[in-house]
């Protein structure tokens, strides 16, 4: 796995080349500016989280950025494609470029949504390290019978972390 720090680095970078591309975009221009609208979100919250420091040592966050990234490769060269100046070749792929554009579309809003995820999780861990005192949290005995959820958004975890912080 590779480091997040680096992996958001290369999103940005990606994020920008997707900018540069959709101004140069010959057709498809709404599905192209629409994913650069949410590559570049995303790029500058990744950016500020970066800077925190929280992204460091996590491998799950890092296997769902490199996915990111690699969906967001996939779309520059979409885009890219949508740059072609020829009309016949233009008119024939159009159709079928834009559906792919709306998959890679898709596809980053699912991958985005599962970095969310690793992101959050990643944030449990250290706030539950900090409550521990700075030791990892002791992993819970698994239970093989149902779980019992909470629906209460008054957990105790985050106050009491909270609490500690203060």
């Amino acid at each position: 796995m590779a480091d997040p720090v680096a992996t958001v680095e290369k999103i940005v970078k990606i994020g920008l080349k997707i900018k540069e591309a959709v101004d140069k975009a010959r057709h498809n221009e709404d599905e192209c500016c629409e994913i650069r609208k949410r590559v570049l979100r995303f790029s500058a919250i990744l950016s500020q989280l970066q800077q925190t420091g929280m992204m460091n040592g996590s491998p799950a966050m890092s296997g769902a950025l490199e996915d990111l990234e690699e969906t967001l490769e996939q779309a520059l060269k979409l885009i890219a494609a949508c740059q072609e100046r020829t009309t016949v070749r233009r008119l024939i792929a159009a159709g079928d470029l834009s559906k792919q554009l709306r998959r890679v579309k898709d596809d980053i809003l699912n991958k985005v949504m599962l970095a969310s995820f690793a992101i959050n999780a990643h944030t449990t861990i250290v706030l539950l390290t900090i409550q521990a005192g700075g030791q990892a949290p002791a992993r819970q005995p698994q239970d093989t019978g149902v779980t019992e959820i909470s629906h209460n958004v008054q957990s105790t975890i985050v106050p009491r972390a909270m609490a500690d912080l203060s």
